[in-house]
């Protein structure tokens, strides 16, 4: 009778309409209990079930207890989380290249515009810290149409980089900077901190905005021959 029992639960189990969200639990004599999902049942003495580690265990009946369903919406939805959080780690420890545009407004000398391509490379040591160096290609143009006076000029900058992400999270406020020396066409120290934000794409690739400080210093043939610029600096680029 009893055998007939366990027999007419396990059937009616398999027809609950949301079975997906439900798994079986064996309550032994002894007292263990076993979850996981029944494949075959025979009648006569034994079921066959996969445990939810991926075990196949086969209990015979005389040793059951009870067998009951369990919900397991609870146990999918923490999985699922737990499998986000694990690819979810931003800026992770090792090598990062950036390639960005900056352009500088300078307050000191308004006629001058300055734009430019830079590239960074370096080491990421957490989800936070930064540290590493890079150069810079930048263009400056010098226009004041009252006098009529123009010229070009490219300068180098080569500087060291620091980056610090304040949060761990996909889109994360930073603070950075630079400091270094453009060894081509006007030399002098070069300076540029700065704060902004940037966006996780993937785990390994993001992407900023930036906003900061700029200051170049320009040496002439001449030590005397120098001119500072100051100004805001904008910069927008990718991480990888």
């Amino acid at each position: 009778m009893k055998r007939l029992s366990l027999t007419l639960i396990l059937i009616c189990c398999t027809l609950v309409v949301a079975a997906q969200e439900y798994r079986d639990v064996v309550f032994l004599k002894n007292g263990s209990v076993i979850k996981g999902f029944y494949k075959e049942l025979y009648p006569s003495d034994s079921l066959r079930m996969e445990t939810i580690d991926g075990g196949i265990l086969v209990c015979a009946f005389s040793d059951i207890e009870r067998i009951a369903k369990e919900r397991t919406k609870i146990y999918v939805v923490n999985t699922q989380e737990s499998d986000l959080l694990s690819h979810r780690v931003w800026r992770p420890k090792g090598y990062i290249g950036t390639v960005e545009y900056g352009r500088d407004i300078n307050s000191s000398d308004s006629h001058i515009v300055t734009s430019g391509l830079f590239t960074v490379h370096g080491y990421q040591f957490n989800p936070y810290f930064f540290l590493g160096g890079g150069l810079g290609i930048q263009h400056m143009e010098y226009e004041e149409s009252g006098l009529k006076l123009s010229f070009t000029e490219s300068t180098v900058p080569v500087f060291a980089d620091v980056k610090v992400h304040l949060l761990k999270t996909r889109i994360a406020p930073f603070v950075e900077g630079r400091v270094g020396y453009s060894i081509k066409g006007f030399k002098g120290f070069y300076l540029n901190p700065s704060a902004g934000i940037s966006f996780g794409i993937s785990p390994r690739t993001a992407g900023y905005l930036g906003l900061g400080y700029s200051y170049q210093e320009l040496k002439g043939n001449e030590d005397t021959d120098k001119t500072e610029l100051e100004g805001v600096s904008f910069r927008v680029g990718l991480a990888f």
